[in-house]
C-alpha cells in the first residue's frame, strides 16, 4: 500500500485506550468492584478517542477539511440537540440534567462533542462494510455512492445508541419527559422517535462528509489508516458501551440488543478486510 503504514502509531494510540477502558471493565467483574461510569470516565473516554480521530482525520484528509468535518457535524449535533430540548423536535421530549457540565440553549457541550467519535467511526467503516455503488446520478447531483454509504454510516451510528441511550438515562445525564417503549423498565424508557432522530442526523451528518471527501484529493492509505484504525474505533465504542451495559447498568439483554446492532457492522468489515487490502495492493504501482 501507499506510503508504508502512516497510521500505526495512532493505531498503537487507540489500541491502548480501549485496553484501559476494557480492563476497567474486567475489573468490575472479576474483583467486584463498582467502578462508577462517571462523567470524569465518559470526559476521559470522548476526548482520548478525539485524539484519534482527530490524528486519523489530519493524515487522510488534512487540516483545512478536519476542521470542516468536525466543525460542521458539531454544529448539526448541537443544533439537533437544542431543537430537542427546547421544542421536542428532532428526538422528543427530553431535558439534559446538570450532571454533563456546562450547557448552552440547554444542551451541555460534551454531549455534542461525543457525536463525534461514533459518527466519524461509521463514516470510516461505512467504505469496510460494503462495496462503494457508482453509477446513475441520484437528484442534486448525489450519486448512490455517496448515498448509501451515508445510510449505512447513520445506521451504524444509530445501532451505538441502542445501548447509550438507556445507560445515560439510567445514570442521570439526561430524562425523557413522556419515557417510551424501549426498555420502559430504565428510567421510564426510551421513545422512538429518539432513534428516528438518531437516524436522520446522522445521515445528514456522514452525507456532509462523503461530499467534503469526494472532492478532496486521494487520500494517503495504508493498513493502519485505511482498516485497522477505523475498525478498533468502532470495536472501542462497542466493547466500552457493551461492558458498562452488563457490569454498570446490568441488562445483559440491553447488552444483547447492542450485539445484535452493531456486531453484524464489525462481523461484515472483519469478513470484508482482507479482499479490500487485496484490492487496494493491487491498485498501487509497484
Amino acid at each position: 500500500m501507499q506510503n508504508g503504514d502512516l497510521g500505526r502509531k495512532p493505531f498503537q494510540y487507540l489500541v491502548v485506550v480501549t485496553l484501559i477502558s476494557v480492563a476497567l471493565i474486567i475489573l468490575n467483574v472479576v474483583l467486584g468492584m463498582r467502578i462508577p461510569f462517571s462523567v470524569d470516565f465518559l470526559v476521559f473516554y470522548v476526548l482520548a478517542l478525539m485524539v484519534f480521530i482527530i490524528w486519523h482525520s489530519v493524515l487522510t484528509k488534512g487540516w483545512q477539511r478536519s476542521l470542516m468535518l468536525f466543525g460542521v457535524s458539531y454544529v448539526v449535533a448541537f443544533t439537533a440537540e437544542a431543537l430537542g430540548v427546547n421544542f421536542g423536535l428532532v428526538f422528543g421530549k427530553y431535558f439534559y440534567t446538570e450532571v454533563l457540565g456546562l450547557q448552552l440553549f440547554g444542551v451541555p457541550l460534551l454531549a455534542a462533542l461525543a457525536w463525534e467519535p461514533i459518527v466519524y467511526a461509521s463514516f470510516c467503516i461505512s467504505d469496510l462494510v460494503s462495496p462503494l455503488v457508482t453509477g446513475v446520478p441520484m437528484g442534486n447531483g448525489l450519486r448512490p455512492s455517496l448515498v448509501w454509504p451515508a445510510i449505512i454510516g447513520a445506521l451504524a451510528t444509530t445501532a451505538w445508541d441502542m445501548m447509550i441511550d438507556p445507560i445515560a438515562v439510567s445514570q442521570g445525564w439526561w430524562v425523557w419527559v413522556e419515557g417510551g417503549p424501549y426498555v420502559p423498565y430504565v428510567a421510564n424508557g426510551v421513545p422512538i422517535d429518539n432513534f428516528i432522530g438518531w437516524l436522520g442526523v446522522a445521515f445528514v451528518i456522514n452525507l456532509f462528509y462523503r461530499i467534503l471527501t469526494d472532492r478532496s484529493p486521494q487520500p494517503p492509505r495504508s493498513a493502519s489508516l485505511t482498516f485497522y484504525g477505523p475498525v478498533m474505533l468502532y470495536a472501542s465504542l462497542f466493547l466500552t458501551s457493551f461492558g458498562v451495559t452488563v457490569t454498570i447498568l446490568e441488562r445483559p439483554e440491553v447488552a444483547l440488543i447492542g450485539l445484535l446492532a452493531m456486531g453484524p457492522l464489525l462481523a461484515i468489515t472483519f469478513a470484508n478486510i482482507g479482499w479490500m487490502r487485496r484490492i487496494n495492493e493491487a491498485a498501487v504501482p509497484s
